[in-house]
C-alpha cells in the first residue's frame, strides 16, 4: 500500500514537472536589476530583454530595485515565488560578496544559479593630465611615494576588492582612499581632479578615453579585451588582479528544473543571436554563456578569493 501511494505521488510530481516545462513561462518574466538605470547591469539586461521577444513566448520586463549595495533587489527575488518568473540579473562581485560583508541573513548560495550570459570589461584609468602612461608607472610611483596618490573606489565593492588584489600582488600599496560608489561618480572625480586613479567598467569610461579626457593604463579583465586589443591586462603584467562583470541569472531556491532549463536554453540562444550580439557589442558587452555548473564554479572561486582578502584587510571578522 505504501509503495503504491509513493508511486502515485512520484507520478503526480512527474506530471507536474512536465506541465511546468510545457507551460513555462506562463506570464511575463520580471528581471530584477538591483541597481539604478543606466549602468552596465541595467543596459545589458534591457538589451537581452528586448532581443528575446522572439525567443520566449512571454516578455522579459526589467525592474530596477536599487539600494543596500544591491541587496534590496536580491531580497525581492529571494522572497519571490520559486517558479522562474522572477529572476535577478547580477554579477558575482556584488551578490557573492556584499551579503557577507553586510552581515545579511542570506547569501548568493540561497539562490539557484541558472546561467551566465554576458560579460563586460573593467579598466584602470587616470585623468589626461596624469603623468602616468602605464600601470607600472603608476604603481612604481605609489610605492615610492606612500600617501600621495588619491585612489577612488566603492567601499566593499568591486573597485575596492580590485584595489586590494592589486595591493596584495604588489606587496602593499599606500594610497589615499577616496570613497566613491558608482562608475560615473569615480569618473567625475577623476575629471574634476578630486582623485588620481580608479578602476571602472570599461563601457562607462570608453567615451572619455576616446575624447582624450581619460587615459587607459590597463585592462583589469581576466583576458585581453576585444574593445581595447592593444592594451595589456594587469594579469599579463604579472599582477594577480582581475575582474569581469559576468552577468548571471539566478532565481529563488527551489525553482523547478524545467523552468531553469527553459531559461538557460533561451539565454543561450540569445547569446548566439547575431542581432543581439551586435547590440551587446555596441555597448562593450561580450556574449559569454556558461551553464549553471560552470557559472557556480566561477562565482565560488571569486567569493573564496575575495573572502580571504576581506578577512586579511579587516573588512570581515572571523569567529
Amino acid at each position: 500500500m505504501f509503495k503504491s501511494v509513493m508511486l502515485a505521488v512520484a507520478m503526480v510530481f512527474g506530471l507536474t514537472a512536465v506541465g511546468q516545462a510545457a507551460d513555462f513561462p506562463s506570464k511575463p518574466i520580471q528581471v530584477v536589476v538591483p541597481w539604478n538605470p543606466g549602468g552596465g547591469s541595467d543596459i545589458s539586461a534591457r538589451i537581452l530583454g528586448e532581443g528575446m521577444k522572439d525567443i520566449l513566448p512571454q516578455p522579459l520586463v526589467v525592474s530596477n530595485i536599487s539600494g543596500a549595495m544591491g541587496l534590496n533587489g536580491a531580497l525581492q527575488v529571494l522572497k519571490s515565488r520559486p517558479d522562474g518568473h522572477t529572476i535577478i540579473w547580477e554579477h558575482p562581485g556584488n551578490l557573492a560578496v556584499s551579503p557577507t560583508l553586510a552581515k545579511s541573513p542570506f547569501s548568493w548560495k540561497d539562490f539557484d544559479m541558472v546561467c551566465m550570459v554576458a560579460k563586460s570589461d573593467s579598466a584602470l584609468v587616470v585623468n589626461k593630465k596624469s603623468p602616468f602612461n602605464s600601470a607600472k608607472e603608476a604603481f612604481d610611483y605609489i610605492k615610492a611615494n606612500p600617501g600621495k596618490i588619491r585612489w577612488s573606489l566603492a567601499i566593499n565593492g568591486v573597485s575596492h576588492f580590485s584595489y586590494l588584489a592589486i595591493s596584495e600582488s604588489l606587496g602593499g600599496l599606500d594610497a589615499i582612499v577616496i570613497p566613491s560608489p558608482g562608475d560615473k561618480n569615480r569618473i567625475v572625480s577623476l575629471l574634476g581632479d578630486n582623485s588620481d586613479i580608479t578602476m571602472v567598467g570599461y563601457a562607462a569610461a570608453e567615451p572619455y578615453i576616446k575624447s582624450g579626457d581619460l587615459k587607459l593604463l590597463a585592462m583589469v579583465n581576466t583576458e585581453r579585451s576585444p574593445y581595447a586589443p592593444n592594451v595589456p591586462t594587469l594579469m599579463e603584467q604579472g599582477i594577480n588582479a582581475s575582474y569581469d562583470y559576468a552577468y548571471s541569472v539566478l532565481v529563488a531556491k527551489g525553482t523547478p528544473e524545467p523552468a531553469k532549463k527553459a531559461l538557460a536554453a533561451a539565454f543561450k540562444k540569445a547569446s548566439n543571436d547575431p542581432k543581439i550580439v551586435e547590440t551587446l557589442r555596441a555597448q562593450c558587452v561580450t556574449p559569454y554563456f556558461k551553464d549553471a555548473a560552470e557559472a557556480t564554479r566561477l562565482w565560488d572561486e571569486l567569493a573564496t578569493g575575495w573572502g580571504k582578502l576581506a578577512v586579511k584587510y579587516g573588512l570581515l571578522e572571523t569567529k
